[in-house]
């Protein structure tokens, strides 16, 4: 990502806290205090990038959406590169092996793909030895347990993949767990 951010700056002869600055301005938001937005916006003042009101000028418009285009590439690169090609067929067919219903604890079994997709990035990212064979193996082996127990006490299918304690922030993955669980022991898919 950060090639984009300096091919940006440098196509534009601005800086990165100009960049920021700017995105600021149209996004109405006050900047942090990382950078010194008294500065930057005599800077924009100078370039033309703003006007007194702080409104953007086509010259800004066009240079924020130049690096919001190679953001959005970079993002769709990364997900292609992290789930595969055809990774969205994947999520889906992960989400309908959890039940089309209401969990005992009153959420909803299947969460939306693009949730899915997100929390996916972050379990290949984090557990790159396994694939989506071992993910669907797994997901059966957990689901098919939950189902002989009337789906009591189961696991969404966003939380299966990643969830973070609200208390201690620590993430865990009981996906990873249960492809773990059949490595050591792959006889489990047996009793299905």
């Amino acid at each position: 990502m950060s090639y984009q951010i300096w091919n940006t700056c440098r196509t534009y002869n601005i800086t990165p806290n100009q960049l920021y600055f700017l995105d600021c301005c149209r996004e109405k938001i006050i900047p942090s205090t990382v950078i010194n937005a008294d500065a930057e916006k005599l800077i924009a003042l100078r370039a033309g990038y703003i006007d007194l009101e702080g409104n953007l000028s086509p010259a800004a418009i066009v240079i924020l959406n130049e690096f919001e285009t190679f953001l959005v590439k970079t993002k769709k690169k990364v997900t292609k590169e992290v789930l595969g090609e055809d990774f969205m067929d994947k999520v889906k067919i992960y989400r309908e092996i959890f039940p089309a219903k209401r969990l005992h604890s009153g959420e909803l079994a299947r969460q939306t793909p693009n949730e899915l997709k997100d929390k996916f990035i972050w379990f290949f990212k984090t557990y790159p030895e396994y694939d989506w064979g071992m993910v669907f193996d797994a997901t059966d082996y957990y689901v098919y347990l939950k189902s002989l127990k009337n789906f009591e006490y189961t696991m969404t299918s966003s939380y299966f993949i990643k969830k973070t304690d609200p208390r201690t922030k620590e993430t865990s993955s009981k996906l990873a767990d249960h492809c773990q669980m059949i490595i050591d022991d792959p006889s489990l898919l047996n009793i299905m």
